[in-house]
């Protein structure tokens, strides 16, 4: 269960790599028992944070402190942490009982609490009945599995992962979601998650902090970070947001030839460039009527929803809208002429 306590505290945390600077200004805590999630396209800086938290990395400047004892020359076999890779990094040559016991070499263990906690650990991750299989029999889902329970073994107070769900198809990629975020509540310790995967960072995380070019744009819960962007950048991160050009006026945006539409002001200059922000499923279709007038240009059918691209004379780009096809004025036909409506306070108005 998450609490208000914090188990990692980073404190302007700055990272360079000779004349580059890959972190910059990293200020912000990590709750007990949260699943946090480091969200960003490749070369944003969130591997290195993560390579910073375990050790593996040292910050530049700044301090970082682990369940408050400073982390400043910890060694990483020496931290509270343990990590998932990517690659897994299971070795060919043990069974899976074998890697899962290995980081227990160290510890001083009974030979019957290793194997207790090794067993422990195979039922965490349901491996039951496969403890004496060799390494190159297992599928890519029960390699992740052995290699989360290796790191779970040991019993850290923090358990950091590099996209370690990136190898997977999309199917079992998506169960393995379901069953990380189910094994982190049920061994109740935090996870710290690195992904460039949106969807992924939505379903899994109790809190997100989304990162460009080395800096924190945004951190919040998932509904907060696409119900709630600061500025364009988040939002056109996270999901399709449709992003109607003009100046802002506090609560308004005056959009020229389009029009003025109001919408709920989240920190834009006044006078200022802005955007009105409009998620796809909080637009409407008709035939006649709506704020926008224009041309569906595409239109794809996904089952329970139909997806449009209505094309207005004086935007660049079309609208993408969401329509439920269960819903009257799903079914327009490419070339129709539709009228696109939203209700009040549907739109946000952002800065640059």
């Amino acid at each position: 269960m998450t609490s208000d306590t914090p188990i990692i505290e980073l404190r302007d945390i700055v990272k360079r790599f000779g004349s580059l600077t890959v972190l910059r200004d990293i200020d912000f805590d990590i709750r007990q028992g949260e699943f946090f999630s480091l969200l960003g396209a490749s070369g944003c800086g969130k591997t290195t944070l993560l390579r910073i938290l375990a050790g593996i990395e040292q910050p530049s400047e700044g301090s970082l402190l682990i369940d408050g004892q400073p982390m400043a020359g910890v060694p990483a076999n020496r931290r509270p942490t343990n990590m998932v890779f990517q690659s897994y990094a299971i070795f060919p040559h043990l069974n899976v009982e074998e890697n899962i016991g290995y980081g227990l070499r160290n510890m001083r263990l009974t030979r019957p609490e290793a194997q207790a906690r090794v067993a422990e650990a195979i039922s965490l991750v349901k491996l039951d009945g496969l403890a004496t299989r060799n390494a190159h029999q297992l599928s890519g889902g029960q390699r992740q599995r052995v290699a989360l329970a290796r790191a779970l073994v040991c019993r850290p107070k923090v358990l950091l992962l590099d996209e370690p769900l990136s190898a997977l198809d999309k199917k079992l990629r998506e169960e393995m979601q379901l069953e990380l975020r189910a094994l982190q509540r049920t061994v109740g310790i935090t996870f710290v998650f690195v992904t460039h995967d949106q969807e992924e960072a939505l379903t899994l995380s109790d809190r997100i902090a989304i990162m460009a070019e080395g800096r924190v744009l945004q951190l919040d819960t998932p509904r907060g970070l696409y119900e709630g962007p600061q500025n364009r950048r988040v939002a056109e991160f996270v999901g399709t947001m449709n992003l109607i050009p003009g100046r802002a006026h506090g609560a308004v945006l005056d959009a020229g030839a389009l029009g003025r539409f109001e919408g709920t002001a989240m920190g834009s200059a006044s006078g200022g460039e802005g955007f009105l922000a409009l998620r796809p499923e909080k637009l409407r279709l008709a035939t006649g009527g709506g704020k926008l007038s224009g041309t569906v240009s595409e239109a794809a059918y996904l089952g329970d929803r139909i997806h449009y691209r209505v094309t207005v004379p004086g935007l660049a780009a079309p609208l993408a809208v969401s329509v439920n096809n269960l819903q009257d004025g799903a079914g327009f036909a490419l070339g129709a002429g539709v009228g696109v409506d939203w209700d009040a306070g549907a739109g946000l108005i952002l800065g640059p």
